[in-house]
């Protein structure tokens, strides 16, 4: 009786570890894409509140002056500096840069670490306000879809009227 007891005291068998193993990876195979479309949600919805906030400042401007274009914006029709700077590869952490041509008078630092990167155009009846990123769970970087030369996999592109209003659009739209 004593020597059975023993010989069930072994441990596990290579049949059950093979199972548990294959449990883990079915597991994981389900959890990494939702996992990779929550983070792309998450700096999705930070990029709309930096939007908003910059909607915001040109609303403000274009209320309290009649125009989108003041001294220490870029002249119409002309991009303001890509902020953070895009010498930080689209998609890695980068601080925002107060300082960065046309960037000045935005009284709003967004904190933290960036993944998008940010411009705008004032023109004299629009703001056309650009963002690229690069979203792991969206596929490779594309040249051509981001401007200045990034790479990037996701852009949103939102044209602002003075009345508030906005045409927007976005690639991918699936999110």
């Amino acid at each position: 009786m004593r020597q059975n007891l023993r010989r069930h005291d072994r441990g596990f068998t290579m049949v059950e570890l093979m199972i548990v193993v294959g449990l883990i990876g079915i597991l994981s195979s389900l959890a990494i894409p939702n996992y990779l479309k929550f983070t792309a949600r998450s700096q999705r919805a930070e990029m709309l509140e930096t939007i908003s906030k910059m909607k915001l400042y040109f609303k403000t401007t274009i209320d309290n002056t009649g125009s989108f274009i003041t001294a220490n914006t870029p002249a119409a029709g002309t991009q303001s500096a890509v902020n953070p700077d895009p010498a930080t590869a689209v998609g890695q952490p980068a601080s925002w840069d107060t300082h960065r041509a046309g960037w000045v008078d935005l009284p709003f630092p967004p904190e933290g670490a960036l993944r998008m990167r940010y411009a705008y155009t004032p023109d004299v009846a629009n703001v056309t306000i650009d963002v690229c990123g690069s979203f792991p769970g969206m596929g490779a970087n594309v040249s051509g879809l981001c401007g200045s030369g990034m790479l990037g996999n996701y852009r949103y592109v939102e044209v602002f009227y003075p009345n508030g209003s906005s045409d927007v659009t976005e690639f991918p739209v699936s999110f």
